[in-house]
Parts: C-alpha cells; sequence; structure tokens
C-alpha cells in the first residue's frame, strides 16, 4: 500500500492512497503525522488530530479493492506552514481497518508541482591562513615545515595531569582508525605546564621543523592542543607549517544542542555527536530528554513516565507523531545511559545539561500524572504546536509533589550542577479560566499571566537551588514584575538575539542561540529536495557564521553573554543519522564563532576553504555533510 502525495503554490497537498490487499477495505482510516495541525480540503474530513499526528477517513463510504486508490486533498492550518520542502509530507502512514488492526503504508516523498526558488549562489572558497577550526588568537607562520607525516608520538610516561588527556585523545583517535596519526615512529611531543594564571581551555603550540612542543594549564587546554595539531596533520596531509599558535576561547560555553524528545536517538549516536563536538572544541551539550511527545528520563521516584511515555505509535500514550509510525517507536535512557554519556563527555572536556519542561510542553507528562492540572479549568489553551491542554498548573499540589521528587533525583545524576527548567512557549490564553489560579493570585497577589509564570519558575528553581544546582531556562523566564525567575539562573536566548541582551542588561548571564543563526533544524535552501523547517529563517552557511552575539555599540556586555549554542530540534528527524546533514557543515560554523574573537573569525570564503580540507575529517568519522543538489 502505497501514500502518494504533491502539492503547488497554493500549499493544498493533493494526496492519493493506493490499497493492495487480498480482501476489500472499508471503514478505514489513514494516519500519518504532519510538521503541525492540518485542515482537510477534498474527498476526507479529520477523524482524529493531536498535534501534527492525523486520522483522515473517506468524506463518504466508500470500498476499496486490490489496486484501487482513494484521491483526497488536505494542508496546513497555518498560512505560514505552507510546505517547503520533503519534511513537509506526511510521514509515519499507516491504515487502520475497522477491526482495529494497523497496517503499514509506504508514503512517498512529497512532489513539488512548481519550480523552487534558485538557491543562492555561494561565494567560492579560498585559501585559509591556517588550515584549522576554528581560527586560533594567534598564528605566526614560519617559512619551514614540520614532516609529521609519520604521525605524531606521545610520552610513555607523561606527567600525571596529563596522563587522562592522553587516554581520552588516543582513544578519541583509535575509535575512528585515523592512520598514521599516533606512532612510535612519529615526532615526539613535548608537554610543559602553563603555571602564569590562564584559561583551562587555554594552550600555546610551538611547531618546528624537528619538533612539537605543547604548553597548557589544565586538561582542556592539553586536550585542544591535541586536537588542533590533529587537524594540522589531517589538513596537509602531514606537512605540517611551523609557526606559533597562542589559543583561547572567547567564550566559555561552546554548545550544541539535542532534542531527544521528538526523536529517539541511540546511546551510540549522542556519542557520536560528542565525539564530533570535541573534534571542534566545543564543551557543551544541552540534552533535551523531556517535551509534549515523550518523558525519556527513566526516574526512580516516577517509573511510569519513562514506562507509558517513551514509545508511541498505534495503541501507545502517545500516538505516532513526527513519524512515529504505527509503533511501537522510541525508547528511554536509564541511569546507566546517564552515566555512560556523562563518562565519554567528560574525557573530551564536555560538560552535560539535562532539561525538563515545565510548566508548557508538558503534554506527555499530563497524559500520566492529570493530577497537575486544574479540573476545572476551562481555558482550553492550545499550544504553537497544536497541542491542547499541554500545560501544568501551578496551583495543583500535585505539581508541586512531582518537582519536589523529580527535580532532585535528576540533580544526583548530572553532576555538572546545571538544570534546564524550560519555559518557553507558554500558550495563549493558559490558566485564564482556571478557578485554582484565580486564587492563587489572589494567595500571592499575582496580576498576570506573566507573574504567575514568574512565580512558578523562581519556586522551582529554589528547589534547584536548594539541591546545590543553578538552574537555567529559556528566555522567557526572564518575564515578570520582579524581573523574572531569578536565583542565578543562566538563560538561553532563541527567538532572536534581542531578548538576550535585554537580559544581560538586566543582569542575567546568557547563551545566544538565536534560531536565525543556530537552529540547525531550519532549512538551509528553498529546494524542495532540502529538510527542515522555516518558522524563523532559512539558515545558511553564511547565515550561520555571519553574525556576532555582543553588539559592537555594547561590547560590555561580553562579561554577561557566556557564550552560544547550537541546536537540534527533532521534528524532521526519521533516523538517527537525519541528523548527519542538518548538523554538518553549520556545525563548524558555530565552532568558529563560539571559539574565535571577532576580529579572528574568517569571512565565509575562507572558512569555506577550511571546511573543505576538513571534509576528510568528516570522512573518516562517518558525517555525511549537507551539499545542495
Amino acid at each position: 500500500m502505497r501514500l502518494f502525495t504533491q502539492t503547488a503554490e497554493d500549499g493544498v497537498i493533493a494526496a492519493r492512497f493506493v490499497y493492495k490487499g487480498k480482501s476489500e477495505i472499508t471503514d478505514f482510516r489513514i494516519c500519518f503525522s504532519l510538521l503541525s495541525t492540518c485542515s482537510a480540503v477534498s474527498g476526507c474530513r479529520i477523524d482524529h488530530q493531536l498535534g501534527g499526528y492525523t486520522e483522515l477517513i473517506p468524506d463518504s463510504p466508500i470500498l476499496l479493492n486490490d489496486g484501487q486508490e482513494w484521491g483526497f486533498s488536505f494542508k496546513y492550518e497555518f498560512e505560514r506552514h505552507a510546505p517547503l520542502n520533503v519534511s513537509w509530507g506526511p510521514a509515519g502512514a499507516f491504515l487502520k481497518l475497522k477491526n482495529g488492526q494497523a497496517v503499514d503504508v509506504l508514503s512517498e516523498p512529497l512532489k513539488f508541482l512548481y519550480t523552487p526558488s534558485l538557491p543562492v549562489k555561494q561565494q567560492s572558497p579560498v585559501e585559509p591562513e591556517l588550515r584549522l577550526i576554528p581560527h586560533p588568537v594567534l598564528w605566526e607562520k614560519e617559512t619551514a615545515t614540520c614532516d609529521l607525516s609519520n604521525g605524531f608520538c606521545l610520552p610513555q610516561t607523561p606527567p600525571a595531569e596529563i596522563q587522562k588527556v592522553i587516554k581520552a585523545f588516543s582513544s578519541l583517535i583509535n575509535r575512528y582508525a585515523f592512520k598514521e596519526i599516533l606512532s612510535s615512529a612519529g615526532v615526539t611531543i613535548h608537554f610543559d605546564n602553563l603555571h602564569q594564571k590562564v584559561k583551562d581551555d587555554a594552550y600555546e603550540m610551538e611547531i618546528k621543523a624537528e619538533s612539537v612542543s605543547i604548553k597548557a594549564s589544565g586538561y582542556n587546554g592539553f586536550f585542544y592542543s591535541l586536537i588542533s595539531l590533529f587537524q594540522l596533520v589531517e589538513n596537509y596531509d602531514g606537512l605540517v607549517p611551523c609557526g606559533k599558535i597562542e589559543d583561547s576561547p572567547r567564550f566559555s560555553w561552546r554548545g550544541q544542542h539535542l532534542d531527544c524528545a521528538r526523536h529517539y536517538y541511540q546511546v551510540d549516536s549522542i556519542l557520536r555527536l560528542l565525539d564530533l563536538m570535541s573534534f571542534l572544541k566545543l564543551n557543551r551539550f544541552h540534552w533535551h530528554l523531556i517535551d509534549d511527545e515523550a518523558f525519556r528520563l527513566e526516574l526512580s521516584s516516577v517509573p511510569e513516565l519513562a514506562d507509558r511515555t517513551g514509545m508511541r505509535g498505534h495503541g501507545c500514550t502517545i500516538p505516532g507523531v513526527f513519524g512515529g509510525s504505527k509503533g511501537p517507536t522510541g525508547g528511554t535512557y536509564s541511569a546507566e545511559d546517564v552515566s555512560r554519556i556523562i563518562e565519554h563527555a567528560s574525557s573530551l572536556g564536555i560538560s552535560v545539561m539535562p532539561e525538563i519542561e515545565i510548566p508548557a510542553h508538558s503534554l506527555a507528562l499530563l497524559k500520566v500524572i492529570p493530577e497537575m492540572r486544574d479540573p476545572e479549568d476551562k481555558s482550553f489553551e492550545v499550544s504553537v504546536q497544536g497541542y491542547c491542554e499541554n500545560t501544568i498548573n501551578p496551583a495543583m499540589p500535585a505539581t508541586w509533589n512531582f518537582l519536589k521528587k523529580v527535580l532532585p533525583e535528576i540533580s544526583a545524576l548530572f553532576p555538572f550542577g546545571l538544570i534546564h527548567l524550560g519555559c518557553d512557549e507558554l500558550p495563549p490564553k493558559i490558566w485564564e479560566k482556571s478557578p485554582a489560579i484565580n486564587k492563587l493570585k489572589t494567595e500571592k497577589d499575582l496580576e498576570t499571566t506573566m507573574d504567575v509564570q514568574e512565580w512558578t519558575m523562581q519556586r522551582a528553581a529554589k528547589i534547584l537551588v536548594e539541591a546545590g544546582v543553578r538552574p537555567a531556562a529559556w528566555e522567557e523566564a526572564a518575564s515578570g514584575v520582579n524581573g523574572g525567575i531569578a536565583n542565578d539562573t543562566l538563560l538561553f536566548s532563541w527567538s532572536g538575539q534581542e531578548p538576550g541582551l535585554k537580559a544581560a542588561r538586566a543582569g542575567y548571564e546568557v547563551v545566544m542561540c538565536p534560531a536565525q543563526h543556530v537552529y540547525f533544524d531550519m532549512a538551509q535552501s528553498e529546494n524542495p529536495l532540502d529538510r527542515g523547517v522555516c518558522w524563523a529563517a532559512i539558515v545558511s552557511m553564511k547565515d550561520a557564521l555571519d553574525w556576532d552575539p555582543v553588539p559592537l555599540a555594547e561590547p560590555e556586555l561580553e562579561q554577561k553573554i557566556i557564550g552560544i549554542q547550537g541546536a537540534l530540534w527533532s521534528e524532521t528527524i526519521i533516523k538517527d543519522r537525519d541528523m548527519d546533514t542538518m548538523l554538518v557543515p553549520r556545525i563548524l560554523a558555530l565552532s568558529e564563532v563560539s571559539w574565535s574573537t571577532a576580529k579572528r573569525k574568517r569571512g565565509l570564503s575562507e572558512f569555506m576553504g577550511t571546511v573543505n580540507y576538513f571534509s576528510g575529517v568528516l570522512n573518516q568519522l562517518g558525517w555525511e555533510s549537507y551539499h545542495l543538489n
């Protein structure tokens, strides 16, 4: 059985379902997921919908025999969601028969019946000053070269502080079978300790014709110096130019986010991402574990959450949203998985921050613990993703019973000491008709919905502070009459730079992750064969590189803007390897912007010249890179 779809400039998606089977069928429905809610146009009507998950039935009874087809059409409910590329077609299609049986349907890629906009011609790459990503603070080139074609040799009895570095680096290189990088026949590396007060991430490297010496003051500095030397050996085919590098990062937070709620990634896939991050000197992994679609973290205090929401599909608590199909598909992360990921990340100089979404984006949570909503609430709020009633109610005792249990348990699992509390995209009309909230407003002298959110986030943050953990949250947490969440919370600015700048001016520390530059779920072009969404922008390589987190007119804000972070939301991810072309090569630009100073960051042409050399490393790592057809 197959589902064929095509769309024209009016955004209507015309579909043909072709039936293959020995016996006739009637009273059936076709089920699939879209990126957001849709409405019927012709030949069908919606029988059930949850966000983008849709069940359609014929608008009048039909009977299908082998080889016969049913034609119908539908469109995205909101004009801003007009189909852009193949990601916008139906995913995870299956048929529900009247006996309750679910049968897989092969959904062909969405076809476009119009000529798309031509891709913007990119600037031609030029030879870079130095074939290294990210660009260092200082590079003083000499005329000679150092022959590292036989690799380099790490000392067998290094100082104690360097032993762990060598073990981690050797393990990383050997995982990907980089030949002749580590060899007893190679040039011996000399390590020295920088005793002056420098950043732990800083290092100095001097490359001479017969030797290489490295100086650093801490684990990360030594590790990053070896990463740089590795890149130089690979990118110069072993004949590395002599010279001196002095290097340290511009920002302390150089992060990459991964949404594991919309799509479950195998642990090995996460470890693979961490390895890629380490080759680019990224040092923070934002692990998005919990959202409307799943509660993926296994907790002993509430085991039913992962048990009931970790898998989705036909007959599950959450149906087959975002390509979940008839399922069951998905998975959960145990304490052992968490420990394995944290240990792996730590060896690479990466810290792991988990996220639990409150008060919105809590559909899966509420499916299991409905007591966290006011039963008399008639607000019937709908989120931007099309989910009805997906927000917990802070006036309900069950809400705080839950948070007081799970936040300390999560804190104990993650030693980094930073927990992200979410706080984005509060639905319109939320709590407006909740008697419990009205009572809370009177008791706590709260006037607006934002005041309620502020009170909620402050109370949740204090639970973390009492557990010895620093809170983090999205930009909306800065809202409220009393200045927002407070409690030394680290804020993440996602809708653009301005909310982050406003929070920094108000005294918050901020990580910049504006969707227009570093949301890697955004499409990279208007080509219909591309993948990704576009609600914020089309994010090209140039967009990912050509921006500065700190305004030229307000350099003092660099004291509060502590870094940048890329994000990969997983609505368009069907299999783990789909993340490859969404991240690569844009994640390389993330590395450049987060590490290099504004003066040392390269322009697009020179940077793309470096990316071309780095492609050999990516190939060896097994990462597929995006190429515009």
